[in-house]
């Protein structure tokens, strides 16, 4: 069968030779070469560039050539599929060869498809057998592509308020399938110290097909850095497709973090100083610390039975944070009254005394709390924390920062207050029993034996200030399920069972 194969096909070949012999019988074998008028065209063409396959001498009979394609453009992706043969009709000297670029919307380097033809044996090659055609890359998005664009304006922001900062990206119009946008960020903040972003994925925003925007989110870290003043810009980068154009305005947005130094002079200042105890006291005059960064202010309480507001009682003396310059921390003064000191004769009187802040006004709340003279709560996060985000502004916002401070009881009253008078030359000398308890502690509460601590947590609340008429008003809330705590209903602005608001107010002394 095979055998028979062959003689038929080289009988074919024979006759095709012989019927094209010239008239003396010479066998003619055509010479095929390809050329092309334009070797260059665009991706988005609406019609096919044509390469020409050429023979010197027609044949009577149909015959195909063999055609390789190679070069950087894709088959099916940047064009459409060369066969690879092409058949030059019977009694004809040409052929054409089709390429049909494909408009991908990817924006790409420029591609090329070579096109070579391979021998046969019914034909020869020329010296011109192959083209490279060009496909050029279409960068340009179609008039009528949405336009994409920032919907929000340029923020500023001051990082202790850890504003979570919701930018917006929009289009012309719809889409029909996903666009995926890239932007570039570029700025001063430093992203995981500075802030945290939510909505991206490699630094670019998708639009979901049918949608006209989408969202990230900026999520401010708080650094507590005064004085800064730090950008992180957003912009548009340059489409890697056309299925969409930049618009010319509204491209880029910043977020500008400022945390500008709040003056305090209005509060701050000699006329209201506070003189402190000094410590180590031991003579007969009262002797006080010259330069202690202490305060007193005016603190009042919003009394929602009188509608009016009232004064809190309780000690209350702040100072700038050494560690943050525009918060407020409690001083704490611990003075060590020694014998031979003002009014002190007996050694029993000797004694560690304390000058404090109690913030919340609590010794009205508690009937026990224990103390070496005044009530100690100390604030590991400091108390007011002032938020400008312009430096010349004499008003803002003041933070009391989320924490949990402890009030200690007394865990026998009677022992505690218990009070000896004894006999002395030319008359009678008295002591309290938590003067011996304040030696052993040197002055620090927590580490008595006769006291039982009290957790008041404080959320985080957030109020207003103006230097210009030297007020701070602050809803401050906190819970306390202490069975002790007892609150006149004057005081709280608004309960939930154990958690009260109340309505503070300070003011400078002077």
């Amino acid at each position: 069968m095979k055998k028979n194969f062959l003689k038929l096909l080289w009988i074919a070949v024979a006759a095709i030779l012989i019927a094209s012999c010239k008239e003396d019988d010479e066998v003619i074998i055509p010479k095929v070469s390809l050329s092309a008028d334009v070797v260059t065209i665009a991706e988005n063409a609406t019609s096919a560039l044509q390469v020409k396959v050429n023979t010197d001498v027609p044949l009577s009979v149909a015959y195909t050539v063999e055609v390789n394609v190679a070069g950087t453009a894709v088959a099916g992706v940047n064009y459409q599929e060369i066969p690879n043969t092409v058949t030059i009709p019977a009694n004809s000297t040409t052929a054409t060869i089709f390429v049909t670029p494909i408009n991908v919307s990817a924006i790409e380097p420029n591609s090329t498809v070579e096109i070579e033809l391979g021998a046969g044996d019914l034909y020869q090659l020329s010296t011109s057998v192959s083209v490279t055609v060009t496909i050029t890359d279409n960068a340009a998005p179609a008039s009528d592509a949405p336009v994409v664009s920032f919907a929000t304006s340029n923020l500023v922001t001051n990082p202790y308020l850890e504003e979570e900062l919701t930018i917006a990206v929009g289009l012309s119009q719809s889409f029909s399938s996903d666009l995926t946008i890239p932007l570039t960020l570029t700025g001063g903040l430093v992203a995981g110290t500075d802030y945290e972003i939510v909505g991206l994925e490699s630094d670019a925003i998708t639009i979901a097909a049918g949608n006209v925007s989408a969202s990230f989110m900026v999520k401010m870290k708080n650094t507590a850095v005064v004085g800064m003043d730090k950008t992180l810009e957003f912009g548009i980068a340059t489409p890697i497709v056309t299925d969409y154009a930049v618009k010319t305005t509204e491209n880029t947005v910043a977020v500008n973090a400022v945390d500008p130094q709040v003056d305090f002079s209005a509060w701050f200042n000699a006329a209201n100083q506070f003189n402190y105890l000094y410590a180590q006291w031991n003579t007969s005059e009262t002797v006080y610390i010259s330069n202690a960064d202490a305060y007193w202010l005016k603190r009042y309480y919003y009394n929602k039975t009188d509608d009016t507001w009232s004064t809190l009682s309780g000690e209350h003396y702040m100072h700038v944070s050494p560690d943050d310059n525009n918060q407020w921390s409690e001083v704490i003064n611990v003075v060590k009254k020694e014998m031979g000191g003002r009014f002190i004769d007996i050694v029993e009187q000797e004694r560690y005394e304390i000058q404090a802040f109690d913030y919340l006004g609590l010794t009205k709340y508690f009937d026990n709390e224990a103390t070496y003279g005044k009530t100690a709560i100390k604030a590991e996060k400091g108390w007011f924390r002032f938020v400008s985000k312009d430096a010349s502004a004499t008003s803002g916002t003041v933070v009391v920062p989320e924490q949990t401070l402890i009030l200690y009881k007394m865990t026998d009253s009677d022992a505690w207050d218990a009070k000896t008078t004894v006999d002395v030359e030319g008359g009678t000398e008295s002591y309290y029993a938590w003067y011996a308890d304040s030696r052993l502690t040197q002055g620090d509460i927590s580490k008595s034996t006769m006291v039982t601590p009290v957790s008041i947590q404080v959320e985080k609340s957030v109020g207003v200030y103006d230097t210009a008429n030297q007020t701070i008003q602050v809803d401050i809330t906190f819970t306390c399920n202490d069975a002790d705590l007892s609150i006149d209903p004057k005081y709280i602005y608004a309960q939930d069972g154990d958690t009260y608001t109340l309505r503070i107010k300070y003011e400078a002394r002077y």
